[in-house]
């Protein structure tokens, strides 16, 4: 979730700034840009995780999606082999927001981790989906996560969803807000301009 260097305040870009100046409009690459942002709310459409291939080793390393078969178990396209079992990962669209507006982004399964305090999407789907389906409980993980404060690392690129073409915003690094260090970093920016 986490990693790389913190980009410093003063070089960060606001949601805005996505429409503002044409970013992720490159066919040729993605543009990576760090924002300050406030995660809102996940988007209730849907599931929060997909079923991956129970194969942690190569080519699969519990990465690709596997279908349902007719007899209960789960077919890897990939390494051609039928399981058990699956291991979920997340997936799923959130909202975000900064003082400018607010924008989609999706969280792959790293990032959502962070997100939801280490909870693993397999450990989830067994506590709250399995048997007992227990929807407050499983609702209750991302409420923990509603409203708290990132500094999101992101890519932003432009991609065919159907026959229309939008700008996606994903999740490529995140980190908790470090309040401390933002006021220091704040500060310094503002004695900049005296």
């Amino acid at each position: 979730g986490g990693g790389g260097r913190l980009v410093p305040f003063n070089e960060r870009k606001t949601i805005s700034t996505i429409k503002g100046e044409h970013l992720g409009t490159n066919q040729e690459k993605p543009d990576f840009l760090t924002f300050n942002l406030t995660f809102l709310k996940r988007d209730k459409e849907g599931g929060a995780w997909y079923p991956a291939c129970f194969n942690s080793n190569e080519p699969c390393k519990n990465r690709y999606k596997v279908t349902q078969t007719t007899d209960m178990r789960w077919f890897c396209e990939k390494c051609n082999n039928t399981y058990e079992n699956c291991v979920r990962k997340w997936i799923f669209s959130g909202t975000v927001s900064d003082d400018t507006c607010t924008t989609w982004v999706s969280f792959f399964n790293e990032q959502a981790e962070t997100l939801l305090g280490g909870a693993v999407a397999n450990e989830v789907y067994a506590e709250c989906m399995s048997e007992n389906q227990d929807q407050d409980k499983y609702d209750s993980y991302f409420e923990r996560a509603n409203f708290s404060e990132w500094v999101f690392k992101c890519k932003v690129k432009q991609e065919m969803v159907g026959d229309e073409s939008r700008v996606k915003t994903t999740v490529f690094s995140m980190q908790p807000v470090d309040y401390a260090k933002e006021s220091r970093e704040m500060l310094d920016a503002i004695s900049k301009f005296a």
